[in-house]
C-alpha cells in the first residue's frame, strides 16, 4: 500500500464535479490487488475508493457489481484487467 493513506484523483475533464485534489477517506483492501498505485481504475462508493468491483467496500465479501455498485459489466472487466494482477 502507498505510504500515504490518501490517493489523489485527477480528472481529465476540467468541468468534473470533484476538484483535482479530492482525497478519499478509505481505500478498499483486496487480496487480488498486489499494490495500490496512483492512476488505477477505481471509483468512490460511500467514501471508499473501490479498486476491486467483485468485493464489497471492506474487501471481505463477494458482491454483484452491477446491482451493488451500479456499474456496467464492461467497466467491471476493465477494472479487473487493469487492477487485479493474477
Amino acid at each position: 500500500m502507498a505510504a500515504n493513506k490518501h490517493i489523489d484523483v485527477v480528472s481529465p475533464n476540467p468541468k468534473a464535479v470533484l476538484p483535482k485534489d479530492y482525497k478519499f477517506n478509505k481505500i478498499q483492501h483486496s487480496p487480488k490487488v498486489l499494490q495500490i498505485e496512483n492512476g488505477m481504475l477505481a471509483f468512490d462508493f460511500e467514501g471508499t475508493f473501490i479498486i476491486d468491483p467483485t468485493l464489497d467496500e471492506t474487501g471481505r465479501f463477494p458482491v454483484d457489481s452491477k446491482s451493488y455498485y451500479k456499474i456496467s459489466a464492461k467497466d467491471k472487466k476493465r477494472m479487473i484487467k487493469a487492477n487485479c494482477k493474477r
